[in-house]
Order: C-alpha cells, then sequence, then structure tokens
C-alpha cells in the first residue's frame, strides 16, 4: 500500500486531485495521506471517501470562496503591472491588511465548515497527516488524526494553510502559520508510520521541503507546466490543473512518452529504424538547412544534424532518439494547436499533425523558403521546416 503525499501550494490545489484521479483509475490503493496547507484539505476530503466533491469544488472555486475582499482589487492585485499607481495601490492595500489585522478567509472557515466531515475522516481506514507550526511556542506541530483532540480536526486543518498575511487569530489561545514554513512535503510524517513506498504530488510552491535520500520507493508527480499564483483562485485555471494533474499522473504512472504532449512509448529501435531509413532526398534538404562538414550519408545525420536540432528543441544532453522524433512531432503539433490533454500513440499523432497541416493552409514554399532562414536556425519556422522532412510531413 502507497502513502500518498500532498505538498501545500494554495490554488494550485487543484493539481492533487487531478492527480489522485489518475491513481485511483490505475488501482494504486492508497494507505495513509499526508499534506500541508491546502494539501491537507484536499487530503481530508479524501481520506472521508469525498475525492468527487472535491473535484466539483475545484471545478467551481473563485476567490470570494476563498478570501472576504472586493473581486475589483483582487483582479488589479493579480494583475499588477508596478507602475507608479499599481505600487501606490498595493501599498495602500497592504495598509489596510495590516490595520485590520489581515486578510479576511471567514470564506474558507466556512468551506471548511461545510466540507470536512471530522467523524468520517476519524473512522476511515486510511491514515492521516498534517503539518503546521506553532508560533506561539515557537516548535513544529506534525500530527496524525488520532493525535488531534475531538472536534478539532478542522482547526488543525486551517492552522496548517494560515498564510502570515491572513487575519491574525488565536486557535485555543495560539497562534500557527502554515506547514510550508517547516516542511511543505511531509513525507517524514508517512515514514514514521512504516510507510515505504511513497507517491508525491508536487506543486512546486515555495516552502521548505525535505530530501528524500532514498527515490528507490518514490514516485513523483510533479506539473509538466507552470501552475499560475498561488492566489489565483479561478475556476478556469483550476480546471485547466485538474487536467494537467489528472495527465501528469497517467504520464508517470503508465510510463509515457513526450514532454508537452502524452504519447504511448514505442522504444528506441523503432526510432533509430526510422532515423536510419532517411533517404537521400531528404539528406540533401536537411544539408541546406543545417550546414554540416562533407560527412558521407548518415553520418551526417547523427553527428551533426541531430545533435544541432537537439539543441535548438532544448533537450537534455542525456536524450535518446525516442526523446528526439517526440520532441520534434511535439514542436509541430503545438504549432498547429493539436489538443494537448488526450493519451496518443506516435502514429495518431502524426496523423493528426499531417492532416491539421494540410487543412491550415500553410504552404511549402520550397528552397526559397530555406535560404532565405538558413542562417537564422534557431527561428521556429525553420525548426518546424526540418521537422516536415524528417517527419515527412506536408
Amino acid at each position: 500500500m502507497y502513502g500518498l503525499v500532498l505538498e501545500g501550494g494554495g490554488a494550485r490545489g487543484a493539481y492533487h486531485i487531478g492527480a489522485y484521479k489518475a491513481i485511483k483509475e490505475e488501482g494504486i490503493e492508497i494507505g495513509g495521506i499526508a499534506g500541508t496547507s491546502v494539501g491537507a484539505i484536499n487530503g481530508a476530503m479524501i481520506v472521508q471517501g469525498d475525492y468527487e466533491l472535491a473535484y466539483e469544488l475545484w471545478q467551481e472555486i473563485s476567490f470570494p470562496m476563498v478570501i472576504s475582499t472586493n473581486d475589483e482589487e483582487v483582479e488589479r492585485l493579480r494583475h499588477l503591472r508596478l507602475d507608479k499607481e499599481d505600487l501606490s495601490f498595493l501599498v495602500d492595500k497592504v495598509k489596510d491588511v495590516i490595520n485590520d489585522g489581515g486578510l479576511d478567509i471567514t470564506p474558507l472557515k466556512n468551506l471548511l465548515n461545510t466540507y470536512i466531515d471530522e467523524d468520517r475522516i476519524r473512522s476511515s481506514d486510511m491514515d492521516f497527516g498534517i503539518v503546521t507550526v506553532n508560533l506561539t511556542d515557537f516548535k513544529s506541530i506534525e500530527v496524525f488524526k488520532e493525535e488531534i483532540p475531538k472536534g478539532k480536526i478542522k482547526d488543525y486543518i486551517l492552522a496548517s494553510s494560515y498564510l502570515p498575511s491572513f487575519k491574525k487569530e488565536k486557535l485555543d489561545g495560539k497562534r500557527y502559520l502554515d506547514g510550508a514554513f517547516y516542511d511543505n512535503l511531509p513525507f517524514k510524517l508517512l515514514q514514521s508510520k512504516g510507510y515505504e513506498d511513497l507517491i508525491f504530488v508536487r506543486t512546486n510552491a515555495r516552502g521548505l521541503t525535505r530530501k528524500l535520500k532514498d527515490k528507490a520507493n518514490a514516485i513523483v508527480i510533479s506539473p509538466s507546466e507552470e501552475l499560475g499564483n498561488t492566489l489565483d483562485f479561478d475556476k478556469e485555471i483550476a480546471k485547466r490543473n485538474l487536467q494537467l494533474g489528472y495527465y501528469d499522473g497517467l504520464k508517470v504512472l503508465r510510463g509515457l512518452k513526450g514532454n508537452k504532449y502524452y504519447i504511448q512509448p514505442k522504444g528506441e529501435d523503432y526510432y533509430f529504424d526510422l532515423l536510419t531509413s532517411i533517404d537521400e532526398n531528404k539528406l540533401n534538404k536537411l544539408r541546406g538547412i543545417i550546414r554540416t562538414r562533407d560527412v558521407p550519408d548518415k553520418r551526417a545525420i547523427f553527428e551533426y544534424i541531430i545533435p544541432k536540432l537537439a539543441s535548438a528543441l532544448g533537450l537534455e544532453r542525456n536524450f535518446d532518439y525516442e526523446d528526439f522524433i517526440l520532441a520534434l512531432l511535439e514542436k509541430r503539433a503545438e504549432s498547429l494547436d493539436i489538443d494537448v490533454f488526450q493519451i496518443y500513440s506516435y502514429e495518431d499523432l502524426l496523423q493528426l499533425v499531417k492532416q491539421a497541416r494540410k487543412n491550415s493552409g500553410i504552404e511549402d514554399k520550397g528552397n526559397s523558403l530555406i535560404s532565405a532562414v538558413a542562417s537564422l536556425f534557431n527561428k521556429d519556422e525553420t525548426i518546424l521546416k526540418v521537422v516536415d522532412i524528417i517527419l515527412n510531413i506536408s
């Protein structure tokens, strides 16, 4: 049985629930969850059996559901240009927050009171642990549900989510701080319970994280794209992050390939054979774009063309031929706005790209275009021209 670790991250928390959907669909059994901040909130809803409800809530999330403030001010704060007028506005808002004691999180409290069920959390077979910081006593708090006093689970979850900008309030006479300031990825809690197999769901939010010394038993699901600001409680962003978490989860759990897209693996040999099958006509076209030394036949492909293309595509040094060909295909797919959130075979995605390019009305301007852009190899249009030659896209 696996232990699930949910990293804090505010509005990025939709990613957790998308990833959990993938974990659930893959039939992976979770025995315990540890979370910080929004990870504690999401973890509580999963433990009490309300994953579907959590999914629905994230689809409808908005700033007023979490913090009480003026919608116009929220939008301005989210899109500050930091010019003189905006800086003046920001200073005034900070003064207001300080004078009023901080941001009003009454909506968040109401949300917890409505959707967190302490009895169901306690009766669940799943372990549940959270992290917060006791500011009054200057100590970290790492607790499991059985260590939390009766009737206080919601308070501890709130304490785990308490940012410094929130109104200064006390819980049982003491002040608390968001658990991210001590441990934003609390896997050690689950290790203390004997969990050896762990699944991490990252948000890449700011906070202290401990190093996992032995990663052999850890599965890490992390965002393939930016998730947005930690205070961007916007339903459209959340919907996208739900999808991103789901497909990123499937990518890790199923061993899918691709950077931006989700592609079923075929193995490096398949793509090596594809590269070796490039004929003389294609090779001459490639030589017209990528200046190579006078190297005969296929050596030019492997010694000069592939390294230069890989560098232009930003591939890591340890890339293999599968990484290379899929990066080419993804580059063209992205240029044609092919839907990202779908699992593709290589052949299916290639066929979609060919059809989309045909329908796009893009003209092949031949050697004149090649000559015009040969000296600007880093330009997207030149890379796409190379992609079309190698993958036979026209």
